[in-house]
C-alpha cells in the first residue's frame, strides 16, 4: 500500500444549518447538503449562525442543536451583562458618595 493512502472510511455526506431572518424579523432555519463528502470529525460545533453536521443526523436534530447552541450564548450574554450592570451600579453608587467639596 502506497504511504498516504486513505484506508479507512472516514468521509460522509455532511449538511448546514443556516439561521435567517424573514422580512418581519423572526429566524428561521435553512438547511443544505454539501455537494462533497467531508471528513468525519470527533466533535462538531456550531459557529455563528450555522453549523456543519453529518447528514444522518437529520435535519432536525442539526436545527436543534445550532438553536439550543444559540439561545445558551444569549443567555450567557444576559448573565454577562447583569453582572456588569450590578458592577457598574455599585461603583455609580460609590461615586455618588463622594465629597464635592474636596478638588484634587
Amino acid at each position: 500500500m502506497p504511504k498516504g493512502e486513505q484506508v479507512a472510511n472516514n468521509r460522509c455526506e455532511h449538511c448546514i444549518v443556516v439561521l435567517h431572518t424573514n422580512e418581519v424579523g423572526e429566524y428561521y432555519p435553512v438547511v443544505n447538503r454539501l455537494d462533497v463528502h467531508t471528513l468525519i470529525r470527533g466533535e462538531y460545533h456550531p459557529i455563528g449562525n450555522s453549523f456543519q453536521y453529518p447528514k444522518n443526523w437529520g435535519k432536525r436534530k442539526g436545527a436543534t442543536i445550532l438553536l439550543e447552541h444559540r439561545i445558551e450564548d444569549k443567555q450567557k450574554q444576559i448573565k454577562d451583562a447583569e453582572l456588569e450592570l450590578a458592577k457598574l451600579s455599585a461603583c455609580l453608587e460609590k461615586v455618588k458618595e463622594w465629597d464635592e467639596t474636596v478638588l484634587y
